[in-house]
């Protein structure tokens, strides 16, 4: 369809079409109409399309060639971004490692890959693995549009929708699980993007934007599920897809709140009231924002006396998170 960014819209009117026909009608009338046979549609929401919604397209395309191109990311990289794409919204409370337990068995892609087969056979069924040792060019985009037959180079293009640094995310994380007990319920999507906005721009340049969210064992019953859905993959389509992620050490550390420098808390502290990033942080967010640092940062302690009190709050207040983490 012309006019947009990319095809969200459709996957979700295509699942639930009552909800969006003026979408399902934007894409019939843009396929009617298109001046080439070729058209190219991409959403990453399209890959977990259910029957009934993959059962439409093909019928809204039965008078084409239909190819499908899916490209699949190795599940022990996929996993945290996976989780970074919902707690960065607020939508998240869990830890990584609740997160891990509760979508296992959400992680495979054959069963969706099976429905999509179901519809348009698997001969139509292109399937790439995301490794830059196999893609053509390395990269996505040049993969792409070798497959989609463009003879011109690939463009230059900004990386976007790239996984906030892992402190921000955890820093959003326990914020919205403090919103949960507080009288605000939850922190507001603009609240959200602009707390973001200012933890990423606290984040020193020299410590490493990502840090390993899964154990060993994680991460290696992870790779093995990867490797047996790939074979299982090559097997349908008839070609063999090869499979090597280097082993990772042990985690050191579990990601979250806790392990959040000190320093880096009082940074965001001292740059809260910075209009270039207060705007369109509300008034409510702000105050749970600057007590939920307060706790960590090192430029809120009094004197002796004070501090007695001011450590009780912060151990009350953090014991509530930590209540909280484990419902």
């Amino acid at each position: 369809m012309k006019g947009l960014p990319n095809h969200g819209r459709l996957a979700a009117a295509l699942n639930a079409i009552d909800s969006d026909r003026a979408t399902i009608r934007k894409f019939r009338k843009d396929l009617a109409q298109a001046a080439s046979r070729n058209v190219f549609v991409s959403a990453e929401a399209l890959h977990s399309l259910k029957r009934d919604g993959i059962a439409r397209l093909r019928r809204f395309t039965r008078d084409r060639d239909v190819q499908i191109l899916f490209y699949v990311r190795d599940y022990p990289s996929w996993i945290p971004s996976m989780y970074a794409q919902p707690t960065k919204h607020g939508r998240n409370l869990q830890d990584i490692d609740s997160f891990v337990r509760g979508g296992r068995r959400n992680l495979s892609v054959v069963a969706r890959l099976d429905r999509w087969a179901e519809a348009f056979g698997w001969e139509a069924m292109r399937i790439r693995p995301l490794d830059a040792s196999i893609l053509v060019g390395g990269t996505l985009i040049a993969d792409l549009l070798h497959a989609l037959g463009v003879a011109e180079p690939p463009p230059e293009v900004a990386r976007e929708n790239e996984s906030p640094h892992w402190m921000t995310l955890e820093i959003v994380r326990a914020l919205a699980i403090a919103a949960t007990t507080s009288a605000i319920g939850s922190v507001g999507p603009r609240s959200l993007k602009g707390i973001v906005r200012l933890c990423e721009a606290c984040m020193d340049p020299a410590t490493p934007r990502r840090t390993p969210y899964l154990t060993r064992a994680q991460w290696l019953d992870a790779a093995e599920l990867y490797r047996r859905d790939m074979e299982a993959l090559g097997q349908r389509v008839g070609m063999m897809f090869p499979v090597a992620l280097p082993e990772p050490p042990e985690r050191e550390f579990l990601p979250d709140f806790d392990a959040v420098p000190r320093d880096v808390c009082a940074t965001i502290l001292d740059r809260l009231d910075d209009p270039r990033f207060s705007s369109p942080i509300d008034s409510a967010a702000s105050i749970l924002l600057r007590d939920l640092l307060s706790t960590k940062s090192p430029r809120q302690a009094p004197t002796r006396k004070r501090g007695l009190l001011a450590l009780g709050l912060s151990m009350l207040s953090r014991a509530g998170v930590a209540r909280k983490r484990t419902v």
